[in-house]
């Protein structure tokens, strides 16, 4: 009859399947947030491969901070076109404008150090150096009095075994005090990275996200010009290398964006560990193209170096 209630036994007869419709669009929802946070990693893993596999020559042909400024640059008018776009400037908090510059102060020591490593090399061991970031969020999680388990610590110990038989199989005329150089600019650039990553995430989160980049890129030429000058440094590149540098500011612009852009996901920390892999892609690309050596022992320490920061990532 119109209008009359199906009997109890009937609703509660249909409840199960409610309740397994609810969880399907649950799950089915973050799996499809994971999904968006690992393809932002890997977009970035890519284009930041490709950027540092180019940094390896022209930091050695225009000069660092040259081709650091000009990068920079070009991402500042990349960045700039897109906030004039989708950008509301007003309403955002003091904390926001706190981290995006923090965000750029970490960006510009980060990438200085980054050119100095790749211009000393060689690739094999900058590269697992510097993608090896994800330690520190476990040191610092140790250091704070966080419960880190033992998998986690046997990730490191994986990272560090792959990074430590790198430098052990470099040849005789690649030690000594430049590689122990090129290890120490790696691993600042590594920390700083990380720094950059956390306040670019926690900035995205507390407002814009194009704006924040763009501060971020802003302070990051400021404080690099500041220190080319003081340093008394070329930072005048060569014309011929200016379609080159600006491509590769799209390329770092492009993925510092899909880093930061993963904050308005959860778990954006996907985004930033998969991201780390894009050292194995300079590698591949050092190793193809400009026929750096790589014997089978050297591939065993890359990949376990890699293994390691994957399975960090996933742990975490």
């Amino acid at each position: 009859m119109a209008g009359k209630k199906p009997p109890k036994t009937i609703e509660l007869c249909r409840l199960p399947w409610a309740l397994v419709f609810v969880w399907q669009q649950h799950n089915t929802g973050a799996i499809a947030n994971t999904m968006i946070t690992l393809c932002l990693g890997i977009c970035a893993a890519l284009a930041w491969g490709l950027h540092d596999f180019c940094v390896r020559s022209v930091s050695q042909s225009s000069g660092i901070f040259a081709s650091l400024l000009t990068v920079l640059a070009s991402g500042i008018v990349i960045l700039t076109c897109v906030a004039v776009v989708t950008s509301t400037p007003t309403g955002m908090s003091a904390l926001y404008y706190q981290l995006s510059i923090a965000s750029g102060l970490c960006f510009a020591v980060a990438a200085v150090a980054l050119y100095i490593a790749f211009s000393i090399g060689p690739v094999r061991l900058v590269a697992p150096i510097i993608c090896a970031y994800p330690i520190l969020s476990v040191g610092w999680s140790a250091a704070t009095g966080t419960a880190v388990s033992v998998t986690q610590w046997i990730a490191v110990l994986t990272i560090l075994i792959g990074v430590s038989g790198v430098a052990i199989l470099s040849d005789n005329s690649q030690k000594g005090p430049d590689q122990n150089k090129a290890v120490i600019w790696a691993t600042t650039s590594a920390a700083a990275f990380a720094a950059t990553f956390g306040f670019g995430q926690s900035a995205v989160a507390a407002g814009d996200e194009a704006l924040s980049m763009l501060i971020t890129r802003t302070v990051a030429f400021s404080t690099v010009l500041t220190m080319g000058f003081v340093g008394h440094q070329q930072v005048k590149p060569t014309k011929a290398q200016l379609p080159l540098l600006i491509g590769m500011g799209g390329l770092d612009t492009l993925a510092l964006g899909c880093v930061s852009l993963a904050g308005l996901w959860p778990h954006s920390e996907y985004a930033t560990v998969t991201s780390s892999i894009f050292g194995m892609v300079t590698i591949i690309l050092a190793w193809a193209f400009l026929k750096e050596p790589m014997t089978r022992a050297h591939w065993i320490c890359v990949s376990l170096t890699f293994l390691g920061i994957l399975s960090l990532g996933i742990m975490g």
